[in-house]
């Protein structure tokens, strides 16, 4: 797969079922004896790409320029772990990674100060995705200190990555795979995070007088109300200090005046640094609050008046889907580059008749117009031949397609919702009455490096989905179209958002009238498929466990069995008990881990696997309100042996079948 899948925490420790996360190898960390006296002359060591200069020793804090490789640079301090270097370039100052910066070439006219660097011959520096541009162009951000809701500390949330499984901290933005061996990215998000200010920071600005909001990311929106629906009035550059006059009663958005502009404004606030008096901001009151767009106000007033709680609740009894639908056996498998042939020929020698692929979005369009399916012909056309029908999973808009000055550190949407529509639509459309019977409207949009670390708001994500379901649906009526599958979570806004509270965000923006099925991420660490939450703790402590988050921290997304009950739960109390779930990813790592972190897969022998994985299957059918579902994964032990992906697969690197591979082939279907 290609995607990342969390669950966090508020408080507690961040946990990420299933998805594919990317151990990124960290750079090897200079250390600091080694740098000898500063500041010093340096020079960019990036090759092929540009290198991103940040406000602060960190990737959450915001790109206020980028340097082409061989850039001659002052190097004026390092962060405590060497990890980054605070380096100054025609006039302006900012921290880079100390990996793609090498101390000791001469520059031509070094500056030896921050002052000497303003007067000196700027070097060309990109500032975000523009032209290039002189660097003494940008302005420094303030504060300079660590951003209060962004950055994490030596003791943030933990968070452990169950497709990736590894103990990491956020909100460090996750790099996302670029293949399937996948590799390092400039910038990589270090594990440890610089805790403390570094002893050469710029002096910060004096604490204002009001309470001050300072946007973080390099531009960032400002909206005429409290959520991603409403109209964008401006957008402000990273730094841009924005009186705060008022905030929504759960903090996550700010009130703001902004130059120029007539009425309030409003920030997210988890994108922003605030200093001055916070205390005496004030929670406005809901008939103080602008009033959303008709177009949403319908859409909420059509929504049940009060849902009620789903987390603990028993399944609420009900028929199985009216409408009929279908239960499948699929798995997810990389197909591309080569491995079509034997990834189906294995599907058809386990008895299974589905198949999912992931579709980055960026490499069949990366440019407008120029869409090119590819390997996508021969993936369908093959699979139909075998009789093995296809879900296509599409993630990941194109640069052209994103909003000005997103964050290029992460996957994310469109924009527009409906160029998106128009790729979607398109695949329909060329695909139609063929083998690719489904195909899955974006994946975790719950996690911020999912949604392009934009605010997380179900009701935006809901017009991405109808815009998409339109136009599947005018392109081939009868594909099935299946909602973005959420990642089990907790709430840590503005990092992720609880899959139970956005499922029912989901339903209260319209999704029963634009899903045929509803997607899923249910995930099993090292719990029995057939175990709830409230049982988890007590089962791993009788079979004995090095891994202790059931314990540690009880919450549904430990549990396969809980997560699929309680989404089943919330589409009965909205209403939609017709449909099935679609569980586009699910299973349990075994055999060992091949990294410390991944603790849980030390408790799971390739025999305990097996049969769970068996027992799920038996229970998704059984249930009878489940669709095709997709077990992660197939086989990347074969195109990415070594990795964290491979620990969920069910050959060895050479095909040859593991345990759960024998035990899925003589299952019952």
């Amino acid at each position: 797969m290609a995607r990342t899948y969390a669950r966090l925490f508020v408080g507690l420790w961040l946990v990420l079922p299933m998805a594919v996360v990317l151990l990124v190898p960290l750079p090897a960390q200079p250390l600091f004896a080694q740098v000898g006296s500063l500041p010093a002359a340096g020079v960019v060591t990036a090759e092929d790409s540009l290198l991103r200069v940040r406000s602060g020793p960190g990737t959450t804090f915001a790109i206020v320029a980028r340097l082409e490789p061989g850039a001659q640079v002052q190097v004026l301090a390092a962060s405590d772990d060497g990890a980054w270097y605070q380096i100054a370039s025609g006039g302006t100052q900012g921290w880079a990674s100390a990996e793609f910066v090498r101390i000791g070439a001469a520059p031509s006219a070094a500056p030896t100060s921050p002052a000497a660097a303003s007067n000196a011959t700027p070097n060309r520096m990109r500032h975000g995705d523009g032209p290039a541009a002189p660097m003494g162009a940008v302005a420094l951000l303030a504060p300079p200190a660590n951003p209060t809701a962004a950055a994490p500390t030596a003791t943030a949330t933990p968070v452990v990555n169950a497709e990736d499984g590894a103990l990491v901290l956020l909100p460090t933005p996750t790099p996302r795979p670029a293949s399937a061996q996948g590799g390092a990215q400039e910038g990589a998000a270090p594990l440890l995070v610089v805790t403390t200010a570094p002893t050469a920071a710029a002096t910060p600005a004096a604490t204002p007088d009001v309470p001050t909001a300072y946007p973080q990311p390099a531009r960032m929106n400002v909206r005429g109300g409290p959520g991603t629906h409403f109209a964008i009035l401006t957008s402000v550059a990273a730094g841009t200090p924005l009186a705060i006059t008022g905030k929504t009663g759960d903090g996550q958005w700010y009130r703001v005046s902004v130059d120029g502009q007539s009425e309030p404004g409003w920030l997210f606030a988890g994108l922003t640094s605030t200093a001055g008096p916070m205390e005496r901001v004030a929670v406005l009151a809901p008939e103080e609050l602008p009033q959303p767009p008709a177009a949403e106000a319908a859409v909420l007033a059509d929504a049940p008046a009060a849902a009620a709680p789903v987390a603990a609740a028993p399944v609420v009894a009900a028929p199985p889907p009216a409408g009929g639908g279908f239960f499948g056996y699929g798995v997810q498998a990389h197909m591309l580059a080569g491995e079509t042939g034997s990834a189906l020929s294995a599907i058809n020698d386990m008895g299974f008749n589905w198949v999912k692929q992931q579709v980055e979005w960026r490499l069949f369009q990366p440019q407008p117009g120029a869409v090119g399916f590819g390997d996508l012909h021969g993936i369908v056309s093959e699979a139909g031949n075998r009789g093995i029908n296809v879900l296509f999973s599409v993630v990941n808009a194109p640069e052209w397609a994103r909003e000005p000055g997103f964050d290029g550190n992460v996957g994310g949407p469109p924009a527009d919702p409906q160029t998106y529509a128009a790729f979607v639509g398109g695949m329909a459309g060329q695909f139609c009455n063929s083998a690719l019977k489904a195909i899955e409207i974006w994946n975790e949009q719950n996690l911020h490096y999912e949604w392009g670390n934009k605010p997380l708001d179900p009701a935006e994500y809901m017009r991405l989905l109808a815009a998409s379901y339109a136009a599947i649906k005018a392109a081939c009526p009868s594909m099935l179209v299946i909602s973005g599958a959420l990642t089990p979570a907790g709430s840590n806004p503005p990092y992720a958002v609880d899959d139970f509270a956005y499922l029912e965000g989901m339903y209260q923006n319209g999704l029963a009238n634009y899903a045929d099925g509803i997607g899923a991420h249910p995930s099993g660490y090292n719990v029995p498929a057939n175990v709830g939450w409230e049982q988890a703790c007590a089962t791993i402590q009788q079979t004995g466990n090095s891994f202790n988050g059931a314990c540690d921290t009880p919450h549904h997304s430990w549990s396969f069995r809980s997560t699929m009950e309680g989404y089943r739960n919330i589409m009965n109390v909205y209403g939609d008990g017709s449909k099935r779930i679609w569980p586009t990813e699910f299973g349990w790592a075994a055999g060992g881990a091949f990294d410390p972190r991944y603790a849980y897969a030390n408790d799971n022998s390739f025999d305990e696997q097996a049969a769970w994985t068996v027992e799920a299957y038996t229970m998704m059918r059984d249930w009878g309100w489940v669709g095709p579902a997709f077990l992660w994964n197939l086989n990347f032990r074969v195109v990415a042996d070594g990795t964290e992906k491979a620990q969920w697969g069910i050959v060895r690197n050479d095909y040859s079948p593991l345990p759960v591979y024998q035990a899925l082939k003589a299952m019952a279907k």
